[in-house]
């Protein structure tokens, strides 16, 4: 096998989470501490571990049960994809009292009575792994449940273990009461590069070898590909020995290294993807002012708005070419500014912005009439300037002014209860043509809510 090649007494990278050998970063032995606590001591019934693909939750879940810590009975539910009836029949067992076919209730009748059997000052704990795949239902049930079992003396304590996205879910207006009963909330970071090249050589001393089988130069490309991923570095350098091997190499070279890293950058860096219909707006580099209205950056692939200046920039520069080309088919009778007061009307319409984000004072109205009259004479037949597309009005409505980090999905759910009245929004805006782009200083308005609805908004 190619570990003996390089002198070592097994396979140091493996894909599985394994208790042993545990690496301890800083972001581990937080979240460890944080586990035993909330196993041991919490008194509000549920905790939240979060954590990236491969950054090693199940890895301290393994850990945790290892340990089998004092007064703890410990049931585990590695299968999210359950209803709340089939993991009743996974823990059960777990707990020591065998399950048959029975209903929910008889379930969770069976439950109590293993919880009430304890011993004094013993605590019963679920732990339910990749928990974002929990369906809403039984999420909801276990939150009966802790209710129902041990509220008094807190006997039972679930721990939801999965990734940043259940933290959004848990953000539901229909599950806020179960994000309410979390006291314990934290999250597992990747490793840093000091903490990575570490991480190497504990795999690497675990099996009798160390880390002069990498060279210096391909250990920083392999931890740079990773981004402090531990199972991502499983991958790489497992892959990395298995290469130098074939090759009959005593290390692994800068150059297998790179090849390997190509080989699997498709898979750890996967190419960008248009950006969604409601994509999140980014914080911009500088502070923006209120009153700015130049559009917050969204990344490479966003499409950039240009300025309204350079709009009227454009235009302006068109404007005086087709004047000057006109002048000569024109005949010479004809004056310059006959030309420009038939031209500057139909240019107007043709380079206004596509959309205002607020309807012109009444001030400059007048203004671009008085202007308009001056310079047009007398026997100029009119030419209709196109009406431009005002805001919706107010109407008595509640008005939002737009600020950084804002998205039609945070308004929905911060105003009107949930991001599925989104659409709503938009249509009581049909002033932005764009929902992906907003401004900051920006007015949109709340749809219409009848009077015995208004419970429904969240002010």
């Amino acid at each position: 096998m190619y570990y003996k090649h390089f002198g070592l007494e097994g396979p140091p990278f493996r894909f599985s989470p394994a208790a042993t050998p545990f690496f301890m970063s800083a972001a581990h032995r937080e979240c460890l501490a944080a586990l035993e606590w909330a196993l041991l001591h919490d008194e509000c019934g549920f905790m939240l571990l979060l954590g990236e693909t491969g950054t090693g939750k199940t890895t301290l879940l393994n850990a945790i049960c290892s340990r089998r810590l004092p007064r703890l009975r410990l049931a585990c539910v590695t299968n999210p994809r359950l209803s709340f009836e089939e993991i009743m029949r996974v823990v059960l067992p777990q707990l020591g009292m065998p399950t048959d076919e029975r209903g929910k209730l008889e379930l969770i009748r069976q439950f109590e009575q293993v919880v009430s059997n304890r011993l004094q000052d013993r605590r019963t704990a679920i732990v339910i792994d990749e928990a974002q795949d929990l369906s809403d239902e039984t999420l909801e049930d276990l939150r009966l449940l802790a209710n129902r079992i041990g509220f008094e003396d807190q006997e039972l304590q679930i721990v939801l273990v999965g990734h940043p996205e259940l933290l959004e879910r848990l953000s539901a207006r229909h599950l806020r009461q179960l994000l309410e009963r979390i006291s314990t909330r934290v999250s597992l970071l990747p490793l840093s590069t000091e903490e990575s090249v570490a991480y190497v050589e504990c795999r690497l001393s675990a099996q009798g070898g160390s880390a002069r089988i990498f060279k210096a130069n391909a250990m920083r490309r392999l931890v740079e590909a990773a981004g402090g991923i531990p199972r991502r570095l499983n991958v790489l350098c497992h892959n990395a020995l298995v290469l130098a091997y074939s090759k009959n190499a005593d290390a692994v070279t800068a150059d297998i290294a790179a090849e390997v890293i190509n080989d699997y950058r498709a898979i750890f860096l996967p190419p960008p993807t248009a950006p969604s219909r409601f994509a999140r707006i980014r914080r911009a580099q500088k502070p923006v002012e209120s009153g700015d209205r130049r559009p917050i950056s969204l990344g490479e692939d966003a499409v950039v708005v240009p300025h309204r200046v350079s709009i009227y920039a454009a235009g302006a520069c068109a404007a005086v070419a087709i004047v000057g080309a006109g002048s000569l088919l024109l005949p010479a009778a004809q004056t310059w500014s006959d030309q420009i007061n038939h031209a500057v009307p139909a240019i107007a319409g043709a380079v206004a912005p596509a959309r205002h984000d607020s309807p012109p004072s009444s001030v400059d109205n007048k203004a671009v009439a008085s202007r308009t009259e001056t310079a047009a004479p007398a026997d100029a037949p009119a030419m209709p300037i196109p009406a431009k597309k005002k805001p919706a009005s107010a109407g008595g409505r509640t008005a939002i002014h737009i600020r950084a980090g804002d998205t039609f999905h945070d308004l929905a759910t911060r105003y009107l209860g949930s991001k599925d009245r989104t659409w709503d929004l938009i249509k009581a805006n049909p002033q932005i043509d764009d929902p992906n782009v907003l401004y900051v200083g920006e007015t949109i308005y709340l749809p219409s809510t009848p009077k015995n609805d208004q419970s429904r908004l969240v002010q």
